[in-house]
């Protein structure tokens, strides 16, 4: 190392544990590497002094750790102390942005983004590349979905104040929506939903949607969807999609061993359901 550089890093501000979160949150970011703070504060990575240091933080309820190796934390601003973390969005993107670039907000949490929330999330859902466990952090909590070809679903990055997140547009939103019904409140929610979506839904992202996702039985129980709700435009773009591929009968929902009466068919969409699921789409909306 040369006489200039040994001098330059002597003159190097140390800062102190506090100086080091100021620091960070002058800059507007609350999620932090552990190495980040022990570079600010002349500490080795890694070391037992770093480590006791940001364990003195975390039990002054200052900071608060997201994951361990490496280490990763998120700064508590007081007017967040109660949650025990800051707000989901100011941070997930910071989370995964070297990790699974591909990461996108979903379901029912893309749709609170998108203005349709009619049920009282109290979890973020995550769209991932990779399967992993739910992460709790303070009272905030993350579930995890896994899809492997995440990568191409249509999704926009959202920046506003603090926040900054990847989330799916309303077209992927509602094809992720049918995949998952199972888990977001079932035909009910997406049908909802969908007619909140309609006079923003775009043709073009809808075929991207369905490209991403790649499934028939999917888009055969969306266009059916859509056709029920009288949303004639978007079920003929389903239609076109789904022509030329080969389709079987499928049943409209996963659950139809739990209804009771005769399945009619719809010979349009090669849809199984039951007089009860038709009037529940209906009812929701």
């Amino acid at each position: 190392m040369n006489a200039k550089l040994q001098s330059a890093e002597a003159n190097v501000d140390v800062l102190n544990s506090h100086q080091a979160l100021h620091t960070i949150q002058s800059a507007s970011r609350y999620f932090f590497y552990a190495t980040e703070f022990a570079q600010l504060t002349g500490r080795a990575p890694g070391s037992a002094s770093t480590k006791l240091a940001l364990h003195r933080l975390a039990e002054q309820g200052w900071i608060t750790c997201v994951a361990r190796r490496p280490g990763k934390w998120l700064i508590i601003p007081p007017e967040h102390a109660h949650y025990g973390a800051p707000p989901v969005d100011w941070w997930i993107d910071a989370l995964f942005r070297d990790t699974e670039p591909t990461y996108y907000v979903g379901l029912l949490s893309a749709a609170r983004h998108w203005g349709s929330s009619h049920y009282a999330l109290q979890e973020t859902q995550v769209m991932l590349k990779k399967q992993r466990p739910d992460l709790s952090v303070g009272r905030q909590r993350v579930v995890f979905f896994t899809k492997t070809n995440g990568e191409n679903t249509p999704a926009v990055f959202f920046t506003k104040g603090n926040s900054r997140y990847r989330v799916s547009t309303r077209e992927a939103t509602l094809v992720d929506l049918v995949r998952h019904q199972d888990k977001v409140g079932g035909l009910d929610a997406i049908s909802r939903v969908a007619t909140d979506f309609a006079p923003q839904l775009s043709s073009r992202v809808l075929l991207e949607a369905l490209d991403a996702q790649g499934q028939v039985p999917c888009a055969q129980r969306l266009g059916f969807i859509f056709d029920t709700l009288s949303l004639s435009k978007y079920a003929s773009v389903v239609e076109v999609w789904l022509d030329g591929r080969p389709k079987k009968t499928q049943p409209l929902t996963r659950s139809e061993a739990d209804e009771s009466g005769e399945a009619e068919l719809s010979t349009r969409w090669l849809i199984s359901y039951f007089p009860k699921q038709l009037r529940a789409i209906r009812e929701a909306v």
